[in-house]
Order: C-alpha cells, then sequence, then structure tokens
C-alpha cells in the first residue's frame, strides 16, 4: 500500500484500463493471425504497426500539451482550452489523412497487398486516434483518470466486439479486421465521455501567473509552438522505440534472414516494464503541471524524486530477471528457432530501464514548459545511435549497445537541462 501511495493519482486506475486493453489486443492478434493465415495477416499487421506510431508519434504532443494546460486552469477557463487543441488536433489529423490519401496508390499496392480497405481502415485510425488522444489530455488534466481507463478498456474490448459484429455483414475477411482497427479508437472515445458531464472536475489550485489569453488566436499562439517542440520530442522517441529492429532488418545478411523476428520478440520481452509506465505517466504530467504551476518546486523534486526511484527499482528488477530467466521466457513464449543469448536479454533489459527514466524527465521538462529542451535531448541521443552502429562487430550487439547508448545520452542531456532550469527557477 505504501508503494501504491506513492504513485501519482490515477495510477492504478489508467493501470487497470490498460491491462485490459493489452489482453483485448493479444486476443485481436491471435484471433487475425489464425483466422487469416501468414499472408492475408501481413498487411492488417501493418496497419496495426502504423496505428500504434502515428498514436504516439503524432498525437501524444497534443494529449500531454492538453493536459498541462488543462491542470494549471481554472474550470471557467476550459472551453478557451478545449476548442483550440480541438483546432491544432483536427488539423493534424486532417492532413496527415490528406497525405494518405495522396499517396492511396501506392500504399494500396505496396503497403496493403491491394487491399484498398485497409486504406480506409487507416483513414479512421487518423481521425479516431487524434479524437482518442485529444480526449485523453482533456481527462488527464481534469483528474479524471476512471474516464482516461475507460478509454483503454472500450478501445481493446470494442475491437473484438467490431470483429463479430463486422462478421456478420463483411464477407472480406481482411476488410473485418481492418475495419475493426480503424473504428476502435472512436469507441473508446465514446466509453470515456460516458458520465462526464455529470462529473465534478477535481480542484486544481489557482491558476498560473500567467496573463489570461484573449480570443481563439492567442489560445492557438500559446499551445501551437509547445505543440511543434512536442511533435519533434515525440516523433524522435518514436524513432528510438522502433528504430533498433529496422536497423537489425537492414544491416543482417543473407544468413540473419530471421535475425530481425527474433530480435523483435525478445525487445517485445524486455521492454514489458513499460507497459506499467503507460499507467504512470498518464497521470505523472497533470500532477507535476499544478506543481509547477503553482510554484510548489519542492514538492516537484519529492513527486519527481519518488517516481525516479521507484521507475529504477522496477528497471533493475526487470534487467535482474532477464538476466536470469529472460531467455528462457523468450523461448516458452515464441519457440526455439527465436532464442537469444542471455547477454542479448541483459542490454535489452538495460535499455528499457534507462527508457523509463528519460520518459519521467521528459514529463518533468514538459511541466517546466522546456518542450523545446526536451526535443533537443531526444535529437541530440539519437546522434548516438548511428555512431555506435557504425562500430561494426556482431550485428545484435552493436545494435543494443546503439539503442543502450542513445538512451543514456538523452538521459544525460535532459538531467543537464532540467538541473539548469530548476536553478533558473530559484
Amino acid at each position: 500500500m505504501r508503494v501504491l501511495d506513492r504513485l501519482p493519482e490515477g495510477t492504478a486506475a489508467v493501470g487497470g484500463g490498460l491491462v485490459v486493453n493489452g489482453l483485448t489486443a493479444y486476443a485481436f492478434i491471435t484471433l487475425a493471425s489464425r483466422d487469416l493465415g501468414a499472408e492475408a495477416y501481413s498487411p492488417v499487421g501493418l496497419l496495426w504497426a502504423l496505428s500504434f506510431l502515428l498514436g504516439p508519434g503524432f498525437f501524444q504532443p497534443l494529449e500531454q500539451e492538453t493536459a498541462r494546460v488543462i491542470a494549471g486552469q481554472s474550470a471557467d477557463r476550459l472551453r478557451s482550452v478545449v476548442r483550440p487543441a480541438a483546432i491544432l488536433g483536427g488539423s493534424l489529423a486532417l492532413g496527415l489523412a490528406l497525405v494518405a490519401a495522396v499517396s492511396a496508390p501506392w500504399m494500396v499496392d505496396s503497403l496493403f497487398a491491394g487491399h484498398g480497405v485497409l486504406l480506409v481502415g487507416l483513414l479512421l485510425v487518423l481521425l479516431g486516434l487524434g479524437t482518442g488522444h485529444l480526449a485523453r489530455g482533456v481527462l488527464a488534466g481534469l483528474g479524471r483518470f476512471g474516464g482516461y481507463a475507460r478509454y483503454f478498456i472500450g478501445d481493446g474490448v470494442g475491437r473484438l466486439v467490431l470483429v463479430g459484429l463486422l462478421t456478420l455483414f463483411v464477407a472480406d475477411e481482411v476488410a473485418v479486421y481492418g475495419l475493426a482497427v480503424g473504428g476502435a479508437p472512436f469507441l473508446g472515445v465514446a466509453a470515456a465521455l460516458v458520465g462526464q458531464r455529470r462529473a465534478g472536475r477535481r480542484p486544481s489550485g489557482p491558476a498560473p501567473e500567467d496573463p489570461p489569453a484573449i480570443g481563439r488566436r492567442a489560445e492557438l499562439g500559446a499551445l501551437a509552438p509547445a505543440l511543434g517542440a512536442l511533435l519533434v520530442a515525440s516523433v524522435s522517441t518514436a524513432v528510438v522505440l522502433n528504430v533498433s529492429p529496422l536497423a537489425v532488418e537492414l544491416l543482417a545478411g543473407p544468413a540473419e534472414v530471421d535475425a530481425a523476428g527474433r530480435f523483435l520478440n525478445a525487445l517485445l520481452v524486455a521492454r514489458v516494464p513499460l507497459f506499467f509506465f503507460q499507467a504512470v505517466q498518464a497521470s505523472l504530467l497533470p500532477k507535476l503541471s499544478a506543481l509547477a504551476a503553482d510554484q510548489q518546486f519542492d514538492e516537484f523534486r519529492r513527486v519527481l524524486g519518488r517516481l525516479l526511484a521507484l521507475v529504477g527499482a522496477l528497471g533493475l528488477a526487470a534487467v535482474v530477471a532477464c538476466a536470469l530467466i529472460g531467455h528462457r521466457v523468450v523461448e516458452i513464449a515464441f519457440g526455439t528457432e527465436f532464442a537469444v543469448d542471455r547477454r542479448d536479454m541483459v542490454l535489452l533489459a538495460a535499455s528499457s530501464a534507462v527508457l523509463m527514466v528519460v520518459l519521467c524527465l521528459a514529463q518533468a521538462l514538459i511541466a517546466h514548459r522546456c518542450q523545446g529542451r526536451m526535443a533537443l535531448a531526444w535529437l541530440v541521443g539519437l546522434v548516438a545511435f548511428p555512431l555506435v552502429l557504425a562500430l561494426g562487430g556482431d550485428l545484435f550487439l552493436r545494435v543494443e549497445l546503439a539503442l543502450l547508448a542513445t538512451v543514456a545520452t538523452t538521459m544525460v542531456v535532459m538531467v543537464v537541462l532540467l538541473a539548469r532550469r530548476s536553478r533558473l527557477l530559484h
């Protein structure tokens, strides 16, 4: 109980929603792969992967910045924040949808194996995730983590429900799963917003000392620069999370055709602790933002320190677990053909542990309105990846060391920037 008390408010609720979402996602992937077969499942799997890339990469900044601003606002100014955020989020979603529509012939032929319905699914995903991340940002800023958790439940369960319903009316099995992927975020939003009009807003303390913005243009001007910096950081984060399997695939020799699959499965096992951090992250930013807005910097440092200690302990436990049984878990879960060395699991777990610390520090910088500095830290960290990769050597080892160097460099830069920011505030 003492450990739970140290976690930000809402962690338990969001964590429960994420557990349901994770279980239903696994059920969906298993059902689709067995129902469609390997060949037909491939374009559906690509749509699934794109949804996870586009969501965090392009719409997470909208959620983070909306949550930060709302956490420090009075209740009567809620509409003045949500309106410009909706304009910016809608513009981004429509822009991405336009790019997808213009690229439709190439995407359908090259990415979706001729299944045009999967492009429809992609367009739905773009609009749905834009709406979903905006709704989650509002709910997180208001402290309504029950609704935030229901989003994940509605998204996960709704995806399976859509499969069942579409099977009754759509003959094309690929279309069934593609449209289920595209429609799930809308069901998540619907579940999240149930009962929100009756819910009371959690007091967030006095409004920040910044002068109130006047009019739509002023609000847009306040949000847009921060979102630009967050977008750079978010895309950089997505690259860090996904570049290592891609690097393995690009660098693999003719005798290493299975290397990318083996590496990816090992990485998935090593990153299990990141699943926990998603629950912490949702509730951490509003808490830190409110403390920063109220200039409660001592409490800010205490909250951040406790979270870093907990995350560090979780990461260390993951490294030890991977050192002892990680490679065995991979073999049991995926088969002996996916076997990796103990060294591989330890290095991948270490990079995941450092990554969680980096994500905590990133939330602290956002709360201090240092989005540009956070983006700079990610970009500096990314420079380390090709530099270490160029050293050569064993394929897995060089990619693992490059990934570890990237997150470690990012962490060091963020610590320096956050320390400088703290000195300025005092």
